[in-house]
């Protein structure tokens, strides 16, 4: 058993599984999806987006990285902030997790590993030992064809899970007027813009996903996630445009 071996500002994004599973060769894993919940209204937030940043800036790297992404959730806006990103899905996913976890509350910022367990997603500490422990998903077949306008997706589905697609948008700034974090200038990495279910668990199918022409460069994940809410299999779709 080869240990894990990445580090990116002191978080391990690993080299080789840690459960002695025979998979556990140079590239036989797809990226672990790790997902912040987080809002622009939530004084806590920044240092985990932060984090989340960083993590996205370097995972890419690692033989089998990670796959960052941030659900901003919308119960802080009634608190003095409306986060332009937040979106009642990204609270009922959160909540999701909280069932299937055992956790009696959601809070931000959470970061959520594999779909699988969920820690305070700026405590570095609790997210090292989130990823050491956590189990990779395997490589998805999935393919990508990114146009001006939409991005289309084609899947294969485990039997047990359903494949999904996470478009991301990369370098957002938002001038915060109110709430706890009022004067303050927000910026954001591998913020969800569009989530949507691409095949059903044993089923190959394909899905155009519209792009917003305002959103600055990004980037997708294919996933496929059983109904216990774990991601089993992954594969980062890169951006390429047609010439």
């Amino acid at each position: 058993m080869r240990a894990l071996c990445a580090l990116v500002f002191g978080v391990v994004i690993g080299c080789d599984r840690a459960d002695g599973d025979p998979r556990s060769t140079a590239g036989a894993d797809g990226p672990l999806v790790i997902e912040l919940f987080t809002s622009q209204g939530c004084s806590s937030c920044p240092p985990a987006e932060q984090l989340l940043s960083k993590l996205a800036a370097a995972g890419s790297l690692a033989d089998r990285g990670l796959a960052p992404l941030a659900f901003h959730v919308d119960y802080w806006n009634d608190l003095g902030w409306a986060d332009p990103f937040s979106l009642p899905a990204w609270t009922e996913r959160q909540r999701q997790y909280a069932r299937s976890i055992g956790d009696d509350r959601v809070y931000t910022p959470e970061l959520v590993v594999g779909g699988a367990s969920g820690v305070v997603g700026s405590n570095l500490a609790a997210v090292t030992q989130a990823v050491q422990r956590a189990a990779h998903p395997a490589i998805l077949s999935a393919t990508a064809s990114w146009g001006s306008e939409a991005l289309t997706v084609t899947a294969t589905a485990p039997r047990d899970a359903d494949v999904w697609v996470a478009v991301w948008e990369d370098a957002t700034s938002t001038k915060v007027s109110r709430g706890e974090n009022a004067g303050e200038t927000m910026a954001g990495d591998r913020v969800v813009r569009r989530l949507e279910r691409v095949a059903a668990a044993g089923q190959k199918a394909s899905l155009a996903v519209q792009l917003g022409p305002a959103w600055h460069a990004g980037g997708a994940i294919a996933f496929a996630q059983r109904g216990d809410r774990r991601i089993v299999a992954s594969a980062l779709l890169p951006r390429t445009m047609p010439r």
